[in-house]
């Protein structure tokens, strides 16, 4: 049976119990039901009369009422095995990839533990345990606890996803598990060091719609942290149409979200955007019994989109002058409303809301030559669409609209790195900002960074000064707050670090000159926001301390660190306290873990994304839904 036949065969079933639920006809009692559970004549009459009624095949009716029949009978039969014996029926559909779904019937008591079912879906179908992973409500059943505790009853169906069979899929879908184990361990670690973590550290931040910061309490930090990340993730997956791992993604992303206070969830449209992606997956996935749960998260993406947007986009047309784009995301809410409202036999509000979906729809096409014209003047195609979208498709508007949007977005980075750098560098002892270029200049000339910075604001800018204070009163520049080792200048260990090519192109994208880049790269030893930071700080032009292309010959004496001093690492010399060294250490270690957690948490957000990337589509998936269950109404 392929979709379109099972869904017309769903179609049948969701009529026929309406009827029966209007006429009160109960098919499990007499005279529909005979002992040996053979067809009645009632229930070859009542086959009779709805046939007549709904013009269609006398002996398809037949069929479905006994199928109807035959169910609730075994609803009953479970109910009483349940009270007599505490055995639950569990009704499992197994989603193979490439096949039609599987019906099993499992009987377990409801203590045993979630692994138990799990390894018993597993033996049925034949399949190993990792392969399984079992969704009810909305959730993933976990090993432990038991069925009781994750909210499992007598009677009720469970879906089982079975992941790719494919080595090579089983070998991504195992990196991309194990990524989500770090990704937790990583923002555990974060959230464990939050203390550390200054007021004004860019490590996380929230934007809402105008791009404001929404300021995070420490507690909450790590779950949006993590439930971004698995998003993230989720979407790949999505894009690659391996919906089974996407929802396991989609699923635990919203478990994260769920442990942030609700009021903040409703100030960005994350969360609401994470809710339409579930329900679409349950569409994929053609999963019927999801049908409640993707009707309460799609009420809740809508709450949250009002909340975010304004009332008819108010909020945002204001902020961005048009809301073309995020129809985008109406759209796709009225498509999946209408699709749950068949599906929950409420024929008129789903026509209703399918016929919303289709206005918008064809308000959202765009003209293939308009789209060729704006990608001839250097537009992808995910840009032309959305320009073409908000300027109602004039292409000369949406032409200079990208244009427009794009000098915003590159002001708006502009002004970003200006004021991270003037806020790492911190200010003078007077009250001014410490000089970028000075600070790039002693660092030419062999010190380390941070301690030239310290230099310069104790001297105020005074490069004479600073230098002098360098040299003859090191200890004057003691950071309690940084390490021996982040105050060293870079080891010959870290000029040997060969820059990572990826890394390296993120920072030519980001605008800068690719020796600067590498260089940035190998003092950092390949980490990223510690690189561009570096980049940032020195105004964007850094010179390797102590190169290779730099003999101390180049370098004035008197401007060079006195070695019996190690003016460079002044915090590390032997006449400092064994436990205050141990400390420094220790302090270190757990600075240079943070960062790492940093580097992978930042890499896993921004993985596979492009800027609004959930605004684009190419409408393709949707008008096939839309006609689908328009023939079925």
């Amino acid at each position: 049976m392929d979709q379109d036949t099972n869904l017309q065969h769903e179609d049948l079933l969701i009529r026929l119990r309406g009827k029966l639920n209007d006429e009160k006809i109960k098919l499990w009692e007499p005279p529909y039901v005979l002992p040996d559970n053979s067809v009645s004549q009632s229930l070859q009459d009542l086959a009779k009369k709805y046939a007549t009624e709904l013009s269609l095949n006398y002996d398809t009716i037949l069929t479905a009422l006994h199928e109807l029949q035959l169910h609730s009978l075994d609803r009953f039969k479970a109910n009483d095995l349940f009270k007599e014996t505490g055995y639950a029926t569990l009704r499992i559909k197994a989603t193979l990839p490439g096949e039609r779904p599987k019906i099993m019937k499992v009987q377990k008591k409801l203590d045993m533990m979630g692994s138990e079912l799990i390894q018993t879906v597993a033996t049925e179908i034949n399949v190993e345990e990792s392969r399984v992973k079992l969704i009810f409500n909305g959730k993933v059943i976990k090993p432990t606890p038991n069925l009781e505790e994750q909210g499992v009853r007598n009677g009720v169906q469970i879906m089982a996803l079975i992941m790719a069979e494919n080595p090579e899929e089983v070998k991504k879908e195992d990196t991309m598990y194990m990524e989500m184990k770090s990704t937790r361990d990583d923002a555990m670690l974060l959230s464990e060091c939050i203390d550390d973590v200054a007021e004004d550290d860019d490590y996380m931040k929230l934007e809402d719609q105008a791009g404001n910061t929404v300021q995070l309490p420490p507690t909450e930090r790590r779950s949006l942290l993590v439930g971004l990340a698995l998003h993230e993730r989720g979407r790949a997956a999505l894009r690659r149409k391996q919906y089974p791992l996407a929802l396991v993604l989609y699923l635990e992303a919203d478990r994260m979200f769920n442990e942030c206070r609700s009021s903040l969830l409703k100030t960005v449209d994350n969360w609401a955007l994470l809710q339409l992606d579930i329900a679409w997956c349950y569409l994929c996935l053609q999963s019927l019994q999801s049908a409640n749960d993707a009707a309460a998260r799609l009420a809740r993406a809508e709450e949250s989109f009002r909340e975010s947007y304004g009332e008819n986009h108010q909020r945002l047309i204001a902020l961005k002058g048009t809301a073309a784009n995020e129809r985008v995301l109406m759209m796709r809410l009225y498509l999946l409303q209408g699709i749950v409202a068949y599906h929950q036999n409420q024929r008129a509000a789903a026509r209703q809301l399918l016929e919303r979906a289709e206005a918008e729809l064809g308000a959202l096409r765009v003209d293939e030559a308009a789209a060729a014209a704006l990608l001839e003047l250097g537009w992808s195609p995910a840009q032309a669409r959305g320009g073409l979208r908000a300027a109602r498709g004039d292409v000369d508007a949406a032409h200079h609209l990208l244009c427009a949007r794009r000098d915003q977005r590159d002001e708006a980075r502009r002004q970003h790195a200006e004021d991270r750098q003037a806020r790492l560098l911190g200010v003078c002892l007077d009250g001014s900002a410490v000089n970028a270029r000075l600070v790039d200049g002693l660092v030419a000339m062999g010190y380390g960074r941070r301690l030239a910075v310290l230099a310069l604001r104790n001297a105020n800018n005074h490069v004479s000064d600073a230098v002098r204070l360098i040299q003859d009163q090191p200890d004057m520049l003691v950071d309690s707050e940084q390490s021996s080792e982040e105050t060293e200048t870079p080891s010959s260990d870290d000029s040997a670090v060969e820059p990572d090519s990826k890394l390296l192109s993120e920072l030519e994208a980001m605008g800068y000159v690719t020796e600067e880049a590498k260089t940035a790269l190998r003092v950092t030893g390949n980490r990223l926001p510690e690189a561009a930071d570096l980049l940032l700080a020195g105004g964007g032009h850094v010179a390797e301390a102590m190169s290779s292309s730099k003999t101390a010959s180049d370098i004035p004496q008197s401007a060079l660190p006195n070695d019996s001093t190690d003016a460079a690492n002044p915090s590390t010399s032997s006449g400092a306290p064994p436990k205050r060294r141990i400390k420094r250490k220790v302090d270190s270690r757990r600075r240079k873990a943070r960062q790492q957690a940093l580097d992978r948490l930042s890499s896993a957000i921004d993985r596979d994304r492009e800027e609004d990337d959930h605004l684009d589509t190419s409408l393709v998936e949707e008008e096939e839904f839309l006609v689908q269950y328009k023939s079925l109404l």
